[in-house]
């Protein structure tokens, strides 16, 4: 099917905040109490007309002529809430439950827009199948936008039926109300974003020529495929885009896709509108070349900061715990690389979602040319790059996608084309990267790239991709340990970690003949045996990301301890060294020295032969503290920590 994509149509629908699909993924309650079947009335049970698909048909070949996204659904505005819809029933445990059932005839999913939404805490909300084979939920407080009295949107997604239930389960300690307002139920007429809960498979909607990410063509862009996305806009429709890196390296999730997928918003116009109904899947492919059913893993919510139709270019930032793909463990992500010098290289692929399918790759081998759009004639001075592709091709959904050179670098956005396994040999265009980087000369910041991406002004002509940065740590401590029957040592973290860690995990080998004591942000490990030990550590952050391993090899000698007290101190730390000096038979030199947990030295004290010294701590700041205490035989000190709290 040829796709000729050039120009916007506004998209009628209200925006509402809300969240991505983060669930506590269990059984509606329904479904393990006994709870009598929903009764046969207009109040409980919603049919919604059904769609005259010849008409449906007709309006989505003049939506592909005029240039507006894909649909997959059709929106039934509607009006259904708690107070004048649905029934409650009683729980033997002393809840409540109030359920809906909406049908929307030979719909092959429903999905659900509410513009308002509020779950209060202890109260759990389900959406199902009334098949049962097919449920999402449940959402909780969690999912909240927004207070009681400051009542925000939501959105829910794809339910694989055309009979769904709603069920609101409202424990007995739970007082408050909630409020569950739906706005439109999408009537699904084509297949998208099938997961493995369901029997059909999420695949195969796309042309046979195209291949996927993860066959050979791909095995050479495994870390640029984690920057794409499939987005579903407004709840109806669909795109693809990718996020892309700053000067600043900073994992910022900005999202480049094609203007034309705005649906008439504008970033000037329309005040750089939230883009409230948007949803964007990630990490949607098959994990073989083969074909496989992907699990699904979305985020919702943007606000678009910039765009120009000059090159078609949108760019979408989507900061905030609910629309940031960081903040889903279960999302890896990538940040790609850019090339705005207008040079475009020889050769390069494609990553994107035709016709919503799982993710694939297309591969070109030429240098792209740089034309006007669905224009043969070579200028230097347009705006678009037109490529062939020598495997695979593109189709519509693949607009916003990203092109990239053989150095791994976006230089363009798909436009649209010619293109598809039908007319393998048509070219497609893309918009050019160069133009977008200044907008074709743009003085309003809203419509370039270069005034987000480059936050440092070093204004680089290509700036290579980045990973998301993982928890990343460096132990400190002495690299050896005077050790023995009792004896202690003390390793701790230097955090370089944004966002910031949670937690630690610590191991020592080899564990025999030691003990490992763990305080979170350090350890505390008693040796009692001579060897050479591994202390190990790595973090995770408060997104959930868990970073690489981190090793510090000690070696352990005989030594016996020479203990400082009280400990914790608040004004005079006491080391006692006679001891010592008095086991080995003859009096030493010691030299003590007192290191913050950053490894500044604090204080240091020379003392030649027995007794105890005496360290004054009144004026240091309260925290974690290590005494060096070196004896002049061995090379090594022996090391305590110590605690100071005033």
């Amino acid at each position: 099917m040829r796709k000729y994509i050039f120009t916007t149509i506004v998209l009628i629908y209200a925006c509402y905040s809300v969240y991505g699909q983060i669930t506590t993924n269990e059984e509606p309650v329904s479904f393990r109490a006994n709870v009598s079947n929903l009764r046969i009335s207009e109040r409980s049970n919603k049919i919604l007309p059904s769609l005259d698909m010849n008409k449906i048909k007709k309006e989505d070949i003049d939506d592909e002529s005029n240039g507006v996204p894909p649909r997959f659904g059709y929106p039934h505005e509607v009006n259904y809430n708690m107070d004048n819809s649905g029934e409650w029933a009683d729980l033997q445990d002393g809840g409540r439950i109030w359920r809906l059932s909406i049908s929307c005839p030979d719909a092959l999913s429903i999905n659900l827009l509410y513009d308002k939404f509020w779950i209060p805490e202890g109260a759990k909300f389900f959406i199902y199948s009334n098949d049962h084979k097919h449920s999402i939920g449940a959402f909780t407080s969690a999912n909240n936008n927004g207070e009681r009295n400051d009542l925000q949107g939501f959105a829910t997604g794809l339910v694989y039926s055309d009979q769904i239930t709603l069920e609101y389960y409202c424990p007995q300690e739970v007082k408050e109300n909630g409020v569950i307002s739906i706005a439109y139920a999408v009537h699904g007429y084509r297949y998208i974003l099938m997961d493995d809960e369901y029997e059909k498979a999420g695949y195969g909607q796309s042309g046979n020529c195209n291949i996927n990410i993860n066959c050979t063509q791909g095995a050479n862009w495994q870390n640029e495929k984690k920057a794409v996305a499939m987005i579903l806009v407004n709840g109806i429709r669909l795109c693809t885009g990718s996020l892309v890196n700053t000067t600043a390296n900073d994992n910022r999730p900005l999202f480049l896709t094609a203007n034309h997928c705005l649906g008439g918003y504008d970033a000037v116009s329309n005040n750089s509108p939230n883009l409230n109904w948007w949803s964007f899947y990630w990490n949607y492919e098959s994990p073989t070349c083969a074909n496989a059913v992907p699990p699904i893993l979305s985020t919702s919510g943007a606000k678009l900061v910039a765009n120009n139709s000059i090159s078609d270019f949108a760019l979408l930032d989507l900061s905030g715990s609910n629309s940031d793909p960081r903040f889903r463990a279960d999302i890896t992500t990538y940040y790609l690389g850019w090339d705005c010098s207008g040079s475009p290289g020889v050769g390069g692929v494609g990553i994107h979602h035709p016709e919503g399918d799982i993710m694939k790759i297309s591969v070109y081998s030429i240098t792209p040319t740089s034309t006007d759009y669905l224009s043969n004639t070579v200028n230097a001075s347009e705006n678009y790059w037109r490529i062939t592709w020598s495997a695979g091709t593109t189709e519509g959904v693949s607009s916003g996608s990203p092109l990239l050179n053989n150095n791994k670098r976006i230089i363009g956005q798909l436009k649209g084309g010619l293109a598809s396994c039908s007319y393998i040999n048509d070219p497609d265009w893309y918009g050019k990267f160069s133009v977008s980087w200044t907008g074709n000369g743009a003085s309003d910041y809203r419509r370039r790239l270069n005034y987000w991406l480059d936050p440092l002004g070093t204004n680089p002509t290509t700036h290579n991709g980045v990973p998301l940065y993982l928890p990343t740590i460096s132990i400190s401590g002495p690299t050896s340990v005077t050790a023995g029957s009792g004896n202690q040592y003390y390793a701790y973290p230097y955090n370089y970690s944004i966002p910031a860690i949670t937690s630690y995990e610590w191991v020592v080998s080899p564990s025999y003949n030691t003990q490992l004591y763990d305080y979170g942000s350090w350890v505390s490990i008693y040796f009692n045996d001579v060897n050479t030990y591994r202390v190990s550590c790595r973090a995770t952050n408060s997104i959930g990301k868990t970073g690489q391993w981190a090793d510090l090899y000690v070696d352990a000698h005989y030594h016996s301890p020479s203990p400082a007290y009280p400990n914790p101190v608040d004004n005079i730390l006491n080391v006692d060294v006679g001891s010592t000096a008095g086991e080995k038979g003859q009096n030493l030199t010691y030299d003590l020295r007192l290191y913050s947990a950053t490894g500044n030295m604090m204080r240091q004290i020379s003392n030649s032969g027995c007794g105890t010294v005496q360290i004054d701590v009144s004026n240091l700041p309260d925290g974690i503290y290590f005494l060096h205490i070196y004896d002049g035989i061995n090379g090594v000190p022996e090391v305590q920590q110590i605690i100071v709290k005033h």
